[in-house]
């Protein structure tokens, strides 16, 4: 338990679906567009319908388990968890109880501190309750069987978190494993997770189903200051499990909270046990790709890169990687910092999602070479990755139809310098008592005038040079 009898106390369980073709018993695909269209009699449980483990979904589990440092088990198997509920038609889950493939773990979040991981399993997905537009009052819903049994990883914390904020940064640190790890897609995957907090040791409330990483946040945050005015008011707060409206946000009770006896654990006798020795583990282990933290730790070495450029590099899989293919091409430290700062801004600014732009390093290869042989700007070339990443104009295209490449000489930068300046006498005057928003004008219309194919420094310079001349 936490030592933080008198703060928040905050466990996950994530719910992560693995990036595999077919489901986890069944060959039924696990993307597909039309309702119930990817069902058979195993995944819908049919009497007589046997299941069969996906081999690829265990070895992409075995990975994230040894990915977070669990003591892995050598021998596992599945058990069946029983309950009545519309979204498992079998009325049972197929799912790990009693040993499960990994225990005790850790994940490190950004501050240095440790999370615990109490256990990783291997389960199936129910299937999707869809409630349509009109049918909120009613007392039915629709059922899609598709997400019936999509294979699920899900990932168990100790109450170790004591804030929304640590919550999503371990969904970070954890997401960002996966993408290494390659078992998770974010763009056709989904991550949900209950969420157990209580505050000042008080009983504990699962929010449960939350979907996403900021998701997880808002819910957390809602649902401790929910707690925490109950106890200002004098009023008892009541174990059981809610629900979150991401458009209300707010927490809403479901029912009181279940214990794992209510589930009537037995075991997958359709199912054999899993055995594996400590040569295969420990090959597994050997085998597991360089993850964020250690790439980080190479970046500084093997480019000199400071401590928080190469963690904003590594921290992202893809940005990563394309970092290391422009620094073959271009000068690594100024490759990284127009990742990390002009590519990123746009990237967060849009919304976009890096993982799915599909970038050729050469193209910013290219962009960053003509920016250091100072044949372009940086504002050209902001505007050109801007272009690239919002319209998938190609870089160098953009510069070439927009003439954006540098044709000026001294003598027409001066002149543009010296009409703005005969234009603008009251700028002018302004900037010379001192007023640097004039300035900030000036060069604005000489950078316009110019097409931006002059740098603004240089445009200052010859400004200040051209007023204390006159």
């Amino acid at each position: 338990m936490s030592k933080e009898k008198d703060g928040v106390m905050i466990g996950l369980e994530c719910h992560v679906q693995l990036n595999t073709e077919t489901k986890l018993f069944c060959g039924c695909r696990t993307q597909a567009e039309e309702p119930n269209s990817a069902c058979c009699p195993v995944c819908l449980g049919h009497p007589g319908s046997k299941p069969v483990l996906n081999a690829k979904a265990l070895d992409y589990a075995l990975k994230v388990a040894a990915a977070l440092h669990c003591e892995i088990n050598k021998e596992f198997f599945f058990s069946r968890k029983t309950y009545f509920y519309p979204d498992m038609s079998k009325n049972f889950q197929i799912t790990q109880y009693e040993i499960p493939i990994g225990l005790e773990g850790q994940v490190v979040l950004s501050t240095g501190k440790k999370i615990r991981i109490t256990r990783v399993h291997l389960e199936e997905d129910p299937a999707a309750l869809v409630h349509e537009a009109g049918m909120a009052a009613s007392n039915f819903c629709l059922v899609d069987y598709n997400r019936s049994g999509i294979p699920l990883v899900e990932i168990v914390t100790e109450p170790d978190l004591s804030s929304p904020q640590e919550a999503r940064d371990f969904l970070d640190q954890l997401t960002t494993i996966l993408s290494y790890l390659k078992v998770y897609s974010a763009t056709t995957g989904t991550l949900k997770a209950d969420c157990n907090v209580s505050v000042y040791g008080n009983s504990r409330v699962e929010v449960k189903n939350v979907t996403g990483k900021k998701g997880v946040e808002k819910a957390l945050s809602f649902e401790v200051a929910r707690q925490k005015n109950l106890l200002l008011n004098d009023k008892k707060i009541v174990r059981g499990t809610r629900a979150f409206d991401e458009k209300t946000m707010t927490t809403k009770a479901t029912r009181t909270k279940e214990t794992e006896d209510d589930y009537g654990y037995i075991v997958e006798s359709d199912l054999t046990t899993i055995h594996f020795s400590k040569e295969e583990i420990k090959k597994m282990r050997e085998n597991l790709p360089e993850l964020h933290a250690a790439k980080a730790k190479r970046f500084i070495k093997d480019f000199s890169l400071d401590e928080y450029t190469a963690n904003v590099l590594a921290n992202n899989f893809t940005l990563g990687n394309l970092f290391e293919e422009i620094a073959k091409e271009t000068e690594p430290k100024m490759a990284a910092k127009f990742l990390t700062r002009e590519l990123m801004a746009v990237v967060n600014r849009s919304d976009l999602d890096l993982d799915s732009l599909q970038l050729n390093p050469e193209e910013i290869s290219s962009l960053l070479r003509i920016l250091s042989s100072q044949r372009i700007t940086e504002k050209v070339a902001k505007e050109a990755i801007i272009a690239y990443l919002t319209k998938g104009t190609k870089p160098m295209q953009f510069i070439e139809k927009g003439g954006l490449a540098k044709d000026l000489t001294e003598a027409d930068i001066e002149k543009a310098v010296e009409k703005v300046l005969s234009e603008n006498r009251q700028a002018v005057a302004d900037l010379k008592r001192g007023k640097q928003k004039s300035l900030n004008f000036l060069v604005g219309k000489v950078m316009k005038l110019t097409r931006a194919k002059v740098e603004p420094r240089i445009v200052q310079d010859l400004i200040y040079k051209k007023i204390k001349g006159g």
